[in-house]
């Protein structure tokens, strides 16, 4: 974990939405910044996702620009009718060679099981973690220092969440679920991370 954007990010309460599903999640294919639409089933998590977030008090829609994560943005703001704004620094990590192979092919050229992970044999012109967690910290702390108003909605991608959750010093090993709202409240002299799934 880099301690300085440990540092940057403000304690303050927020919530994170992974974009909903798409037909390459389904298929395992690495993303990246490969702009990806999505499916029907990603449509319908995004409306249930804005049924779930609609009582909890946010403030503003913050997205990555991808389709993927603008098209689960846009669902939640029209259920919310909060303003929205894109960030290109919320962008999903840019896996470079990577993007469009399917996961389990590039596990398997490197020996390993299709549940293993990739992350230490990564292509050489993918963004690196220092740089990724550097613009994390960078993109979290510019909008949560500039809002008048908390909580603020960030919605994005697996890796970037993952890596987040790094700096943040919390579990990053574990497979985020697809347009499930995720809330980040300062704990302690740490963070928590609680999820959030209909009640209906």
């Amino acid at each position: 974990m880099n301690t300085a954007s440990y540092l940057l990010i403000p304690r303050l309460s927020f919530w994170f939405l992974r974009h909903g599903q798409t037909d390459w999640n389904v298929a395992r294919r690495i993303q990246g910044h490969t702009d990806i639409p999505l499916n029907q089933t990603g449509l319908e998590q995004a409306a249930q996702a804005a049924k779930v977030l609609r009582g909890v008090g946010l403030t503003r829609i913050i997205s990555s620009p991808l389709t993927r994560a603008a098209t689960t943005a846009a669902i939640v703001q029209e259920h919310l009718g909060v303003p929205l704004h894109h960030d290109d620094l919320l962008k999903e990590r840019a896996f470079g060679a990577f993007e469009g192979q399917f996961r389990h092919d590039i596990l398997a050229r490197h020996n390993r099981g299709p549940e293993e992970s990739y992350q230490d044999i990564l292509p050489p012109d993918c963004e690196s973690t220092p740089a990724l967690q550097a613009r994390i910290a960078s993109v979290m702390a510019t909008h949560l220092q500039a809002a008048e108003a908390h909580p603020l909605l960030f919605v994005g991608h697996g890796a970037f969440m993952a890596n987040l959750c790094e700096v943040l010093g919390l579990e990053s090993q574990i497979r985020f679920q697809n347009a499930l709202p995720y809330q980040f409240t300062p704990a302690g002299t740490g963070w928590q991370m609680t999820t959030h799934h209909a009640t209906e």
